[in-house]
């Protein structure tokens, strides 16, 4: 509110947004909306796991948080409210200790200013050096772009279109870095939380491609996915195909069959996080057993009937693809419900990621004993 004239207020009504997801293949899919300055000054950057995206210039432990790197000087400056967290799901053997599935592909970064935030993810395809080195090389260039464009050079984005734009020549470079270490294959997603001019509220811009996505947190509205638009949840999806992928998937050019553009709206409060298949995926009611997926003639019958060892008939439901991906989305809000509950206060951004983290640990800890 700003007062013009002596004795008299004058209200400004600010813009509202809705919970409506825009996305395409391209920048000028989004929306067009103007947007406040952004903020130099930095308050977390946080990587990892381990060196994190530090990896791509050599370093593997932490010794490397001195170091100016990707434009930002302290990159283990840790914040509640921003915050992330990698660890490896796939069993340890009892004997020798050894993890299977090492080393650990998956890779995050998060980098917030005052009023606006870079977070990105990356998880290597299969397993191996190439896929980790994939993976941290695609966040450490298109990290490194992102920072010299907008807060180096001062290039600012005025609006939601200029944001995705750089965004998407930021998975170029996530690329360019990839080929020039001779990594392997990865995901990526990448997300720009940023003011909205005259409004209350923040715009999130996303550009992926494969299969890590982007969330919303929201006391109102619940948990709802960014990036729904790079992948039919109406269809039956294959967890084998990651639909993209950056690296030399035919020697040299990316796989770019589901990029896509993404831009939706938050309100102070809400919590915008970025996952891999393996926390997402562990929310699904068919991976984790409890539910079965459709079959694909018709029937009358929404359920199969089984018997377990005790002859007791066990009956699980038939959903669809889209009636798992809303599962999927309410299983994630009730975990976070509940950790509210038993603490009585609101997550932060460090507490929502180990309420999740924790629950996939849960579900998957048979599966991990040898």
């Amino acid at each position: 509110m700003d007062s013009f004239e002596a004795n008299e207020e004058v209200k400004v009504k600010k813009i509202k947004f809705g919970p409506e997801i825009f996305y395409g293949d391209k920048p000028d899919a989004v929306p067009y909306v103007q947007l406040s300055p952004l903020d130099d000054e930095i308050v977390a950057s946080y990587t990892g796991p381990d060196s994190g995206l530090a990896f791509a210039e050599g370093y593997t432990e932490n010794n490397y948080y001195a170091n100016y790197m990707a434009g930002v000087k302290d990159w283990n400056l840790r914040e509640q409210q921003a915050y992330g967290i990698c660890i490896s799901l796939y069993e340890q053997h009892p004997i020798s200790g050894k993890i299977s599935g090492e080393p650990i592909a998956d890779c995050y970064a998060l980098c917030a200013r005052r009023n606006n935030t870079i977070l990105m993810v990356a998880d290597g395809v299969n397993w191996g050096e190439k896929s980790r080195l994939a993976a941290r090389c695609a966040l450490y260039g298109s990290m490194k772009y992102l920072n010299y464009k907008i807060f180096e050079r001062k290039n600012k984005p005025e609006n939601t279109q200029d944001v995705v734009r750089l965004l998407r020549k930021a998975l170029d470079e996530a690329h360019r870095a990839i080929m020039a270490k001779e990594g392997g294959l990865t995901t990526l997603c990448l997300c720009m939380v940023c003011p909205v001019d005259n409004s209350d509220q923040h715009a999130v811009c996303c550009v992926n491609v494969g299969d890590s996505f982007g969330f919303i947190y929201s006391n109102n509205r619940g948990i709802r996915e960014v990036t729904v638009g790079s992948h039919d949840v109406g269809s039956e999806r294959d967890i084998r195909d990651a639909g993209g992928a950056l690296g030399p998937v035919d020697g040299v050019n990316p796989e770019l069959h589901n990029l896509t553009c993404s831009v939706t709206f938050c309100h102070q409060g809400d919590i915008v996080f970025l996952t891999t298949d393996g926390i997402s995926d562990n929310f699904d009611p068919v991976v984790t057993k409890i539910a079965l997926p459709q079959r694909p003639n018709d029937s009358n019958f929404n359920t199969r009937e089984k018997y377990n060892s005790n002859g007791c008939l066990i009956i699980k439901p038939e959903l669809n693809p889209k009636e798992r991906h809303v599962y999927a989305l309410k299983e994630m809000e009730r975990v976070v419900h509940e950790y509210e509950l038993v603490t009585e206060e609101a997550c932060s951004s460090q507490s929502f990621c180990s309420a999740l983290l924790q629950h996939v640990l849960t579900i998957t800890d048979q599966k991990r004993k040898i």
